[in-house]
């Protein structure tokens, strides 16, 4: 029997609508085989987005818990977190903290990627809010790390200090104060750190306000199974690999055996690779492509529907049923009319199905042939945009309708077909709806569940809706042989519905822990077989000029004398034996009027095993403070500081403090 196909198509499909449509039926066919596990409404992949805010929430959970037995101390912070860590469920809510927020990376990382992959990027506001959120949440993840103040915040903040000292306002002998773990300077700091961590994440709900503002119905949390099978995995993988912090701080000075955890640091990493400037350009230069990429890759949606006011009845449905809030109910001519947003109308015709008046159209729907035919067909077919081109049994006699969504098919529409010219009526659409509740909508109109229903006079067992994994010509005529359904005259739905609970909590747990070893690899930044020298202290130079007194009256006349300029230093370092140069560096007084104290700061990696080190004002007196045969050995570092008005070395692992007191020589 020769095939009889008759396929109405008024859809121009563009070449970016093809790529759009490709990425969206290939993400689709992947996720299909854990739909198989999960059940299509619980699969993880089609609710990546709401995952991440669950993360989110179950991150902030724990640490409200965690920091009830937290030392803001930094002096104590370590042997706080050790304390909590030793207690078995503190210990737990602590990894449960840890890992809920490395995951919270993952999901946003791959829910972003879904959303290039599948051009899911109309939304600007949307879209750049959801690269701050990931941005403002990897700074929350670095400021945590802080707390803990052990050898990795200390890298953290050395490594913080070197990005800024780029910056001519940020000094780079910070990078000095934390290497030497000098409170008294990067105490501030923590302090900061603690507060970022707690301020940022209320901004973070402020950003994924920000994120679904212009989204009707979103939604924010997965299904409550999910959730569940989610809780327990994290529960599972926080049970089985408890989280270690580094040795403390006040350990070493160079903190060279350090872990990343890579879903935080792997900026940070690019420090070892680039320079300063370098890592400047990165940052910048990746942020902006990120936020500029919708307009670079922009997806060229449909026109926007019409709607006819004379016909609206302002029945609210289409207002309802927008998954974008395109569609208002407005004061019109003193009557209430749906009023259309075309800058927010994506051309789904969501709208067209929920409009039993017919009053809104669309320049690319198909007309549908509702009128009564001599000859009945077998089988209509109603095909979402996004379903890949479909091949019909040869033995049917079938009518192909085209439509941008599932959701835009009119259950009245549908009763007359079935009353006038056809046997039965297919629907093959997408799994995850592409326009989020198109699907929806289909699915529950047909089930009598949603106005404008499917009339429940009609045997709904004629109607079939087959998914994208789910269909195939085989399926399509078994449903064409099919029989009335009997008592159970309802439409059937062809997709995943079967959970298993056991192993889909099992998966989760296997793909959470598929991240463990990312989140404490050893990484160094500092060699133990380098010699490293670092010089760092405050310095206040003598003064070359004065300010003019020339006041009559005593009272405004200075007891002291007021400093206009100081000297400017040359830092200069020689090896002791052969009196080679090995550095010579200049510095400038701060300020102005250059009258204020400067930062010396060099870090030095030498071969001599003993160096010499001289600074020198170049003007005025000339004062110079050295300091001979200074040992440099592998290993910890060997830090010159001053101390008293002399240059001495630090000891090895303990706090220095630097005074500020002018020298005479």
């Amino acid at each position: 029997m020769t095939q009889n196909i008759e396929m109405t198509q008024n859809i121009d499909i563009s070449d970016s609508i093809k790529v759009r449509n490709k990425g969206h039926q290939t993400f689709q066919r992947i996720a299909g085989w854990f739909g198989r596990i999960y059940s299509t409404e619980l699969n993880p992949l089609y609710n990546l987005g709401s995952l991440s805010v669950l993360m989110f929430t179950i991150a902030c959970i724990s640490g409200i818990y965690v920091f009830i037995f937290y030392n803001i101390n930094p002096r104590n912070a370590w042997e706080s977190v050790e304390a909590i860590s030793g207690n078995f469920f503190n210990g737990w809510m602590r990894n449960i903290h840890r890992y809920s927020s490395d995951l919270l990376v993952v999901f946003i990382l791959m829910h972003l990627i879904h959303t290039l992959f599948t051009s899911k990027f109309k939304r600007l506001i949307s879209w750049i809010s959801g690269v701050i959120s990931f941005l403002v949440v990897v700074t929350i993840g670095v400021t945590g790390f802080i707390l803990v103040w052990d050898q990795k915040a200390k890298l953290t903040g050395y490594l913080t200090a070197k990005l800024f000292s780029g910056v001519p306002i940020f000094d780079p002998s910070i990078m000095g104060a934390f290497l030497l773990n000098d409170l008294n300077v990067v105490g501030g700091f923590f302090k900061v750190a603690l507060f970022g961590h707690i301020v940022l994440s209320l901004v973070t709900v402020i950003i994924i306000w920000i994120h679904v503002l212009r989204i009707s119905k979103p939604k924010i949390f997965p299904p409550k199974k999910l959730m569940l099978y989610a809780g327990i995995a994290l529960g599972i993988i926080a049970i089985l690999f408890p989280v270690k912090s580094d040795p403390p701080a006040q350990m070493t000075n160079l903190p060279a055996e350090t872990t990343f955890d890579w879903f935080f640091y792997f900026g940070y990493y690019l420090m070892k690779v680039f320079s300063v400037w370098q890592n400047w350009v990165i940052l910048i230069g990746s942020g902006l492509i990120l936020s500029i990429l919708p307009f670079m890759l922009r997806r060229k949606d449909r026109p926007p529907v019409k709607i006819d006011l004379d016909l609206c009845n302002a029945c609210n449905l289409c207002a309802y049923d927008c998954p974008y809030d395109a569609i208002d109910m407005l004061i019109h001519n003193g009557e209430r009319k749906a009023i259309l947003s075309p800058d927010k109308c994506v051309g789904c015709t969501i709208c067209i199905g929920s409009c039993a008046e017919h009053a809104i159209t669309h320049p690319e729907f198909p007309v549908f042939n509702i009128q009564k035919a001599p000859e009945r067909r077998d089988m209509t077919v109603f095909t979402c945009s996004f379903f890949p081109e479909a091949k019909f049994p040869s033995e049917l006699n079938v009518k192909q309708y085209k439509v941008p969504c599932l959701g835009s098919v009119m259950a009245k529409d549908v009763q007359k077909m079935l009353d006038n010219n056809t046997e039965k009526v297919a629907l093959l659409g997408c799994e995850d709806c592409y326009y989020r509740y198109g699907k929806t909508w289909a699915v529950s109109k047909l089930m009598h569940k949603r106005a404008p229903a499917f009339s429940r006079r009609y045997d709904a067992s004629q109607l079939r809706l087959f998914t994208l994994n789910q269909y195939t010509p085989e399926k399509l005529l078994a449903f064409s042989k099919e029989k009335e359904a009997g008592k159970e005259k309802e439409a059937r739905i062809i997709d995943h519905h079967k959970v298993k609970p056991v192993l889909a909590t099992l998966m989760l747990a296997a793909f959470f822990a598929l991240f463990i070893p990312f989140t404490s690899t050893k990484v160094r930044f500092f060699n133990p077989e380098d010699k490293t020298l670092v010089v760092n202290f405050k310095y206040i130079s003598s003064a070359t000029e004065y300010e003019q007194n020339t006041s009559t009256m005593a009272h405004m006349r200075s007891v002291a004398p007021v400093v206009k300029k100081r000297s400017p230093v040359v830092l200069r370092i020689y090896a002791s034996d052969s009196q080679k140069l090995l550095l010579e560096q200049h510095y400038k007084p701060r300020g102005m009027r250059n009258d204020i104290a400067m930062f010396i700061f060099t870090q030095m990696n030498v071969q001599e095993d003993k160096v010499d080190v001289v600074l020198q004002e170049t003007e005025g007196s000339k004062k110079t403070l050295s300091l001979k045969d200074i040992p440099v050995v592998k290993g910890d570092g060997t830090f010159v500081i001053l101390n008293d008005g002399q240059l001495e070395v630090a000891k090895e692992g303990e706090i220095q403090e630097t005074s500020l007191r002018k020298q005479v020589f």
